[in-house]
């Protein structure tokens, strides 16, 4: 392996619920979608999560098994952004706050992606209507995740202001 890829490969992880100042003109989003990021501003980035809906009961150590379906592309969705709103108002923030979302899909059994069904997990937490806040969005079929039961993998951006 080249030692691009394996920068690839390691730079996400490298990530993880990183902290840092950010320096550019003023917060705030444009008609065009564009976000401007103010100097007075951290910024948080949470990569590479997963989360499996499966029922109560059923664990980490469980995903694949019969009694313990993983859950479907909006369910994990789901999962997932409603982690990340934990983790982010643990820390004083909110979804608010989440200005970048890329996420990572897998088609179905069936050989079918399920935007459709992502796009209904991510309505619970973002909204374009009555003001509501919507942040920049990437959207990326893959081949596979790491794990076979796994149909959405999702990383965020958050940023606020220092006061």
């Amino acid at each position: 392996m080249n030692k691009t890829r394996k920068l690839i490969r390691f730079f996400p992880a490298a990530l993880l619920a990183l902290s840092l100042t950010v320096n550019a003109a003023e917060f705030e989003k444009g008609e065009d979608g564009g976000i401007l990021i103010p100097a007075n501003a951290e910024m948080l980035l949470y990569s590479g999560s997963i989360n499996f809906a499966m029922p109560e009961g059923c664990g980490f150590r469980d995903a694949g098994k019969s009694e313990c379906p993983s859950g479907d592309m909006e369910a994990q969705g789901t999962a997932i952004l409603d982690g990340f709103r934990a983790k982010l108002e643990a820390r004083g923030w909110s979804m608010e706050n989440v200005v970048r979302v890329n996420v990572y899909g897998v088609a179905g059994e069936d050989g079918v992606l399920d935007f459709e069904g992502f796009n209904t997990a991510f309505a619970k937490f973002f909204s374009r209507e009555d003001g509501g806040w919507y942040p920049a969005r990437t959207f990326v079929e893959v081949a596979a995740l790491f794990r076979p039961e796994l149909l959405v993998e999702v990383e965020i951006l958050a940023v606020k202001i220092k006061d």
